[in-house]
């Protein structure tokens, strides 16, 4: 295997990481009612994303991982403007 599919997956791998650890900072800052719609699509991508990097599916993993990457950061937006707004 060479350098760039190990980066490509190590990165898709932080990015679920990632994305698992702002569900729970969400779900303990604001509530489990918070953002539910986007917190679901960022689980299912979690979850589609994982399916890919296991089937080794290159395409979906890429998609996936752009897919999530713009969710969790629609998601931090959303925790900084109600953190703003509490505040």
């Amino acid at each position: 295997m060479t350098q760039e599919p190990i980066e490509k997956l190590n990165r898709a791998e932080a990015l679920i990481l990632q994305g698992e650890q702002q569900l729970k900072q969400a779900a303990l800052d604001f509530g489990m009612q918070f953002a539910q719609n986007l917190r679901q699509s960022i689980e299912t991508l979690i979850r589609q994303l994982q399916e890919s990097l296991m089937q080794s599916d290159d395409i979906h993993i890429e998609q996936y991982y752009v897919d999530l990457q713009s969710k969790i950061d629609e998601l931090n937006q959303q925790m900084r403007q109600h953190s703003t707004l509490n505040f």
